[in-house]
């Protein structure tokens, strides 16, 4: 069963676009956890999953 939807992916760069400074993934899920599940922790030095809806936060 797929607990989550991708809606957008893609890196977050510097303003000059020459430095890698993250990844950013919208992400529709039915948990946290779910969420946490598309990106594989031993690749990036912190995940963050924050709550949001389309028109922003809640």
């Amino acid at each position: 069963m797929i607990e989550h939807d991708l809606i957008a992916y893609g890196p977050l760069l510097s303003d000059d676009g020459a430095t890698w400074l993250g990844t950013a993934a919208l992400i529709r899920a039915t948990a946290r956890q779910a969420a946490r599940t598309l990106l594989d922790p031993a690749l990036y030095a912190g995940i963050e999953v924050h709550a949001w809806e389309f028109g922003g936060r809640r």
